[in-house]
């Protein structure tokens, strides 16, 4: 796993040990990147479900101003933060350890993009993040969410999101989303 553009190209990353995450594949993230451009000077990221943080990282090196790194587990949050201070990105970041419902809810941030990616058994985290990201206005007027899911199972959208492309990579598949055009216009 490594960085794939940007300040820190080519960079290693190390992924928390287990079962427990389950790091984007290179090709999946640079898939991603491409369809949502190279550059992303001066934008807010929110890295849901962080595992390694490598996603956010991604932001921070292709030129985010900050990213937001949430995860429940010590583990992962210890390993992202080994990641942040190996790609010398630690001012660029805040780490949230913390369980999803408490996190979100405490955020008072509106992000330009949140790339979400709980664990593929885990539905009930899918619809709960989609729910607390609307209730809380986390993605600003034309923000963008990513979101990584198992392919043998649809992705649910969330009620006051649309779905705007979404592409397969054998058992991942990737959704990007965006406000509803109604949704939009109360999150300003």
């Amino acid at each position: 796993m490594r960085i794939i553009s940007g300040s820190r190209r080519g960079l290693k990353l190390k992924a928390p040990k287990g079962l427990d995450t389950r790091p984007t594949e290179d090709r999946v993230k640079e898939s991603v990147f491409n369809i949502l451009g190279q550059n992303f000077f001066d934008d807010l990221v929110l890295d849901l479900f962080c595992g390694s943080g490598a996603n956010g990282i991604e932001f921070i090196s292709r030129g985010a101003k900050k990213a937001y790194f949430v995860d429940k587990s010590k583990e992962a949050m210890d390993c992202v933060k080994y990641n942040l201070e190996k790609a010398k990105f630690l001012d660029e970041a805040v780490l949230i350890e913390d369980h999803l419902n408490r996190a979100l809810r405490n955020l008072d941030v509106k992000f330009d993009y949140i790339y979400m990616d709980p664990p593929f058994d885990r539905r009930d985290l899918y619809k709960r993040a989609f729910k607390l990201i609307r209730e809380n206005k986390l993605l600003k007027p034309h923000g963008k969410l990513i979101v990584e899911y198992n392919t043998d199972v649809p992705l649910l959208i969330g009620e006051g999101f649309k779905e705007i492309k979404n592409k397969k990579y054998g058992n991942t598949s990737i959704s990007i989303c965006g406000w509803d055009v109604d949704e939009s216009n109360i999150c300003g």
